[in-house]
């Protein structure tokens, strides 16, 4: 699972943003970023959604980066 973002408010401090379901309506997909400190909510980018929804696509599994795990 992908590290969660910091809070945007720079007085806050930067401390990891919780994601919140408690809010929604919709089902499980549909979650605000949430700060402990200062209550603030955000809205998740497209490519945050995709990253908790499906787990980060970008990384691919260790037999795709190493190419002498291929050859076996």
């Amino acid at each position: 699972m992908p590290q969660p973002p910091v809070c945007p408010n720079t007085p806050c401090g930067r401390p990891y943003l919780w994601k919140d379901t408690t809010t929604t309506r919709h089902g499980d997909d549909e979650w605000l970023w949430w700060c402990a400190r200062c209550k603030e909510k955000w809205t998740p980018s497209a490519q945050q959604v995709e990253d908790y929804r499906f787990g980060p696509s970008a990384r691919p599994a260790a037999a795709q980066r190493d190419p002498r795990l291929l050859r076996r």
